[in-house]
């Protein structure tokens, strides 16, 4: 069995989840901090993988409650072990798909979504999803590591795979009817996406 970061499986997904939570901290230290934080706040994890973002969103909104989805078993598994402090008091977590949003609407103040945009097989509907679940002035945060797909022999994946550029995440939240969308760029192709509701 080889490693599949679109949906992770068996102790090898779990080693591949531990090894991106401590290989994807710049990332994440670069893209959640492009937005003010306020205490109180309810936030979704799209796509929450190990965990790890999850974790660092606990400490940036004092006495926050964060939602962590994700559509493999051992992602949910692997964010359960990484927040157990917090599971079911701050940290709640649920098997399901971005399209899908197990969610009602205007729930959210902010929805992060870390390294994931590239698996979802249906952005459009996902982005129209967050758009739904996100509370009037709430935010989405895109964080992508790659934003160029010609700069680099990306892997092939099992399963759908597509690197957007900064000006195509910008085009896809404005259809969605984010408004204010600004790109931040980071190190490298680092870039964070944020559209407000």
């Amino acid at each position: 069995m080889k490693e599949n970061p679109a949906k992770p499986v068996g102790d090898i997904g779990a080693k591949m989840l531990e090894r991106m939570n401590i290989s994807h901290a710049p990332l994440r230290a670069f893209g959640l901090h492009t937005i003010e934080y306020q205490p109180h706040m309810t936030i979704l994890d799209v796509g929450c993988g190990g965990g790890a973002t999850i974790k660092d969103l606990l400490k940036l909104s004092k006495e926050s409650v964060v939602y962590g989805l994700d559509y493999a078993s051992k992602s949910i598994e692997m964010s359960s072990l990484n927040n157990k402090e917090e599971l079911n008091k701050r940290v709640f977590l649920k098997k399901g798909d971005v399209a899908h949003l197990p969610y009602e609407e205007n729930m959210f103040d902010l929805v992060t979504a870390v390294e994931t945009v590239y698996f979802w097989p249906d952005i459009t509907k996902g982005l129209e999803e967050i758009h739904r679940v996100l509370k009037k002035g709430g935010r989405l945060n895109i964080i992508c590591e790659g934003s160029d797909p010609d700069a680099i022999d990306w892997p092939k994946i099992d399963g759908f795979f597509k690197i957007y550029r900064p000006s195509e995440l910008q085009a896809l939240l404005v259809q969605a009817h984010f408004q204010d969308v600004v790109v931040h760029h980071g190190q490298g192709q680092y870039i964070s996406v944020v559209g407000v509701k």
